[in-house]
């Protein structure tokens, strides 16, 4: 019998979803119940913890890809890493591979989703380029 263990971890914006076991026409369902139990409307910054994850079959490709198009309503894509050669060969052969971003640790993928505050002009760029000093 398939199992799947989905857990979820909270680093300021990023949401980690942790995947162990299978995700197949058993358990594939699982994973989208769990999203959108677990994520809000705000949450544009994923990151997928696939060190635990065994297998990956079609039906859990059609469970990513509904988490794919949810996060590309924000322009946003999620990271992934730790993925076993089994999980790895599915993404490449199915060619999801280049829709995620893939990282080699947890602190990368999470870097690679965090966003980028904007930086605060300084005075002369505040001065120079037409704005009013505060």
């Amino acid at each position: 019998m398939s199992t799947l263990q989905l857990g979820l971890e909270r680093e300021g914006p990023v949401v980690v979803v942790v995947l162990a076991g299978q995700m197949d026409g058993t358990t594939a369902t699982r994973f989208t119940a769990f999203l959108d139990e677990q994520l809000t409307d705000d949450d544009r910054c994923v990151v997928l913890d696939a060190s635990g994850l065994t297998f990956l079959s079609s039906a859990g490709l059609r469970e990513l890809m509904l988490l794919l198009r949810r996060l590309a309503r924000h322009q946003a894509k999620p990271a992934i890493f730790g993925m076993a050669p089994p999980v790895a060969l599915s993404l490449g052969i199915s060619g999801f591979e280049s829709l995620l971003i893939r990282a080699h640790d947890r602190a990368s993928a999470v870097h690679a989703v965090t966003p980028i505050a904007p930086e605060k002009p300084g005075l002369l760029s505040r001065i120079f380029g037409g704005g009013a000093p505060s």
